[in-house]
């Protein structure tokens, strides 16, 4: 048995989402003492580590791991300024333990990620449109998808690159989950280990699909140097990979309608709203015509309900890395010892998936739309 790690109390009050007060009542313990053991001026015993895992339901084995340090190098994380502190924290500690799993599950499966098309740099001056254009025209090579072609699965895709796509719900042990919360997106790059891109289930397909893309856009332009604006450059890139800018230059033009915007969406499975924006980055429309645009989403309702209804995906490299790090037939308590978490949360990082996945254009009748 390892020794409990003392920063392991604060990972368990960031990740339940708790204060280290009520953590230290239900375990009979006074709240000063815990904050001193937490912050390493008193020493952490086992028998303390007992009774903290049986006051936050989480294996003893939570307080002895050690959990890298994403948040120290090159985490990214989209979010409202309205976001909770608490509820921001509650997903990063999330993310970081769904990393500390898929590292230590990767390097028993042997898995190895592709040579990423990271862009060095030691300034924080933004790139050139057209570098990041050429680096999503690259990752997309990499995954063996055609250059003009839509991407018919983002998450596979992504995983296809060695690179675990997880979802992150913020209440996996309760049986109706808490998503989002004004979160977006969340991704950790690493050359040496497992780079990971995170989602908040809830949203459309559609949203999820750019949500992931642009969190790969972090990882790939944001994991080796800084930038004066990373949601720009993410941005950018999401909308290279998943519209290059041939394909985009063909399908849309400066007087394109919303009925016209919606097969486009069919066919590439991006958003109405992302196509519109794709289309001013590539200086196809002008400021004018976005505005117009937008008036008219907004006067039918369709910001946040958009017609064309694109096939939900699913990640499998999470699963199938803990069905190699962990035997599907060990008892609950043997899994929780090898991953020092509860099932609840393993069972959200890594969900069942339907056996058939829907194509990205299910075209369904789309209410009047004209320009």
């Amino acid at each position: 048995m390892a020794p409990p790690r003392p920063e392991r109390i604060l990972a368990a009050r960031d990740l339940l989402g708790e204060t280290l007060q009520s953590i230290a009542a239900s375990a009979g313990i006074s709240q000063s003492y815990l904050s001193e053991i937490a912050g390493g001026t008193r020493p952490f015993t086992t028998e303390q580590a007992e009774r903290l895992a049986e006051a936050t339901k989480l294996p003893v084995e939570f307080f002895e791991v050690e959990a890298p340090d994403i948040e120290g190098t090159t985490l990214q994380f989209r979010k409202l300024k309205s976001t909770k502190v608490k509820t921001t924290k509650k997903a990063i500690q999330y993310f970081r333990e769904a990393s500390r799993i898929a590292q230590r599950a990767a390097i028993i499966a042997g898995l190895k990620s592709k040579a990423l098309p990271f862009v060095e740099s030691s300034t924080g001056q933004l790139l050139d449109d057209d570098e990041i254009e050429s680096v999503a025209e690259r990752t997309r090579a990499l995954m063996g998808v055609d250059a003009l072609a839509p991407v018919p699965n983002v998450m596979r895709a992504i995983e296809r690159l060695g690179v675990v796509v997880v979802p992150v719900l913020l209440d996996p042990t309760d049986d109706v989950h808490v998503v989002g919360q004004g979160h977006f997106g969340i991704s950790h790059g690493d050359e040496h280990g497992v780079s990971m891109v995170g989602y908040f289930p809830g949203a459309s397909p559609d949203r999820d699909r750019f949500t992931l893309s642009h969190e790969v856009g972090h990882v790939l332009l944001h994991a080796h140097r800084k930038s004066d604006d990373p949601e720009r450059e993410a941005n950018r890139f999401a909308g290279a990979f998943l519209l290059p800018e041939r394909v985009a230059r063909r399908e849309l033009h400066s007087q394109i309608t919303l009925n016209q915007l919606a097969h486009v969406k069919a066919a590439y499975g991006v958003s109405i709203q992302a196509l519109i924006m794709r289309a001013v980055a590539l200086g196809i429309i002008d400021a004018q015509r976005q505005r117009s645009l937008f008036v008219q989403l907004s006067a039918r309702g369709w910001r946040q309900n958009e017609p064309v209804e694109i096939g939900p995906e699913h990640p499998v490299l999470m699963g199938r890395l803990l069905d190699i790090a962990v035997s599907e037939n060990a008892p609950v308590r043997e899994i929780e010892r090898i991953t020092a978490l509860p099932r609840a949360y393993l069972r959200a990082m890594a969900p069942s998936r339907p056996r058939r996945e829907s194509p990205i254009g299910n075209v369904v009748p789309i209410r009047s739309a004209t320009a």
